[in-house]
This record gives structure tokens, C-alpha cells and sequence, in this order.
């Protein structure tokens, strides 16, 4: 584990702090308008006009606002950590492609079934495109996030395969693209309840939910598996660490307070369980890994503090983000606000 240097930059605190905060929020956010699409492959014959109706009315207001916090991320990598950025769009390309794609694909075909004035045979091309990259999108950002772990990053590799391939597909990476194509089926399952009115619908959700949470936990077995078989100590790192041990024990302990709610249809409960969750298992997922960014194959691991930018221009990212922050996030909570209340109120937990 690399040493944490004592002092340092407090702009450097800020940056770190908005970094992780983003890659929270992308997760709880964009990833649940992920998710939703993914839900659209089980809908089932049955209500599924109603059911798509919900969808699309939930993730009309926000879905591309919720890239922000994605372009946010890149921005921050850009400009405090240049090394890094650097290296993971090099040796990490194709992946990063890859999810590029999908967004592109997902946002398009979104648009114009939602949007589109002629409701024709089109329709059908525009939901096809819009579920698989729902599903395609979130196992490219989970591939690209293991990538970063097992230290398959070589600048002396030799060859194209060894130096733009391997580090990315291998057991690890491909395990955490899948966990996190469950992870975000889950929380789309569980906010979709508090978008439904009672009824038949909002019990389909609670039980899709219960479902996804369950081939969530099976996943996550797989990945500390594929962890173990990529000659990751994963496990090992969690409970070494009583802070990543603590959250995993209390991610642990809310899964049947979770499944109790689930089972009551009780929305704004069951997503704020659903995010605590998933708040503990990214801040677990933070201390094994702090304070490396990009664990390389040579072993000159990127950290943030051997890869950041000069402290002036940290000094100008850190205000930036903080001036930011305070006139963009009231308006982007003004901008919920109304579009949520100028909906049909879901009554009963919503």
C-alpha cells in the first residue's frame, strides 16, 4: 500500500472529495436510468405499454443531466490528475469506446422514441437500441473500473494485444462489468416503485426489485471469485480494513430491513436503504483502494498524490468545483423539483 504523504495541498482534499462524490452520485443517478433500461428486457407482455409509459416518464426530466456528473468526472482527471487520464484513455481505449457507444446509442434512441411526433414501425428499432445499450453502457464502465485493479497496465508491454487487451479482458474486469450491470438493474427496480401508482405495477416493481437484489449479491460473489482467480486479494483487502469491513457488514445488515420494505411497496424507504447500500459498498470499495487511482503492471502505481497536477492548478480546480457546486447543484435540485411535482403524484410511499 502506498504511503499517504502527511499535509499536501487542501485543494487537493477538495478535488478528491468531488471526484468520489461524482462517481456516487453517476452511480446512483445515471445508474438507475441505466437500469431502467435493462428492466425493459423483463417487462413481459403483460401492462407493458403502462410499464414503459412510467419509465419514460421518470427518466424524461434528468436523464441527460445525470451525465453531468460523468463529464464532471472526466474534467477532474483531466485537469488534477493529467497522468492518470492519460493513461487510462491509452491503454484502456477500447473499453472506453466501447461505453462511449452505448451512451451515444442509449441517448439517441431515447430521444426519439420519446420524442419522436410519428409513433411507427421506427419505434420498435428505437426501444432495441435503447434496452441493449442500456445493458451494453454500464458492463463497459464496470470493465473499465476493474481494469484499474489488477495491474494489467504495462507502458513497456510489448504488443498490441499485452499493451490495449489484456488489461481489460480478464477475469476481474469482466465480473465487475456484470456486477455493476445488476447493481444498476437494482436501483432502477427500487426507485421505479415510488414512479408507480398502487396496484398491480407497483407490485411488479417490489418484486423485480427483491429479484435484482438478489442477482446483485450473487454477483458481488463473483466478482471477489474472479478477484481471487486475477490474483487480486479483494477479500483480503476488505477485511483487513475495519472501515471497508464495517460498511460491508452494514450493507450486509440492511439487506433484510430492505426486502421487509420492499415487500410493504414503501418507495422513498426502500431508496433511501437502496442507496445507503450502495454508498457502502463504493466507500468500501474506497479505502482498499486509497490512495491508488490506476495500479500499474510495472509497479509505479498512479496515486493521487504522485500523479496530481501542479497546486496552482489544483488551487483553480478546487474553486472552480466549489463555485460550481453552489450555483449549479440548487438549480439542478430546482429543476427535479419541478419536474417531479408537475407529474401525476404516485400516492403511498412515493
Amino acid at each position: 500500500m502506498p504511503e499517504i504523504p502527511a499535509g499536501g495541498s487542501a485543494m487537493l482534499w477538495v478535488v478528491i472529495l468531488f471526484l468520489g462524490v461524482s462517481l456516487l452520485l453517476y452511480c446512483l443517478l445515471a445508474g438507475a436510468d441505466f437500469g431502467a433500461g435493462i428492466l425493459e428486457i423483463f417487462m413481459g407482455r403483460e401492462n407493458r405499454r403502462a410499464q414503459r409509459d412510467i419509465i419514460d416518464r421518470a427518466l424524461g426530466p434528468v436523464w441527460e443531466a445525470n451525465h453531468m456528473w460523468l463529464i464532471l468526472m472526466v474534467v477532474i482527471l483531466f485537469m488534477g490528475f493529467p497522468l492518470v487520464y492519460s493513461s487510462v484513455s491509452t491503454y484502456l481505449h477500447l473499453p472506453l469506446t466501447a461505453m462511449l457507444i452505448g451512451i451515444i446509442a442509449r441517448g439517441c434512441s431515447f430521444t426519439f422514441r420519446h420524442y419522436d411526433a410519428v409513433k411507427g414501425r421506427s419505434q420498435r428499432s428505437y426501444t432495441l437500441f435503447f434496452i441493449y445499450s442500456s445493458v451494453w453502457t454500464p458492463f463497459w464502465l464496470g470493465v473499465v473500473t476493474g481494469a484499474l485493479v489488477p495491474g494489467g497496465i504495462d507502458p513497456a508491454a510489448r504488443g498490441y494485444l499485452e499493451g490495449y487487451v489484456w488489461p481489460w479482458l480478464r477475469p476481474f474486469p469482466l465480473a465487475l462489468g456484470a456486477f455493476t450491470v445488476c447493481l444498476f438493474a437494482f436501483l432502477a427496480a427500487v426507485y421505479l416503485i415510488g414512479e408507480s401508482p398502487p396496484g398491480a405495477l407497483r407490485r411488479r416493481f417490489a418484486r423485480r426489485a427483491a429479484i435484482a437484489s438478489s442477482v446483485a449479491v450473487a454477483a458481488g460473489g463473483l466478482v471477489f471469485w474472479a478477484a481471487e482467480r486475477d490474483g487480486v486479494d479483494l477479500a483480503a483487502r476488505f477485511m483487513g480494513s475495519g472501515a471497508a469491513a464495517a460498511c460491508v457488514v452494514a450493507a450486509t445488515f440492511i439487506m433484510p430491513v430492505l426486502w421487509a420494505v420492499l415487500g410493504q411497496q414503501w418507495g422513498w424507504a426502500a431508496r433511501m436503504l437502496a442507496g445507503s447500500q450502495v454508498t457502502l459498498i463504493l466507500g468500501a470499495w474506497f479505502v482498499v483502494q486509497f490512495p491508488i487511482l490506476v495500479k500499474m503492471g510495472n509497479g509505479r502505481d498512479l496515486t493521487f498524490f504522485n500523479a496530481h497536477a501542479p497546486e496552482a492548478t489544483l488551487d483553480q480546480l478546487g474553486i472552480a468545483l466549489i463555485v460550481g457546486a453552489v450555483l449549479i447543484l440548487p438549480a439542478l435540485f430546482f429543476l427535479l423539483r419541478v419536474f417531479k411535482s408537475s407529474e401525476s403524484p404516485a400516492s403511498g410511499g412515493h
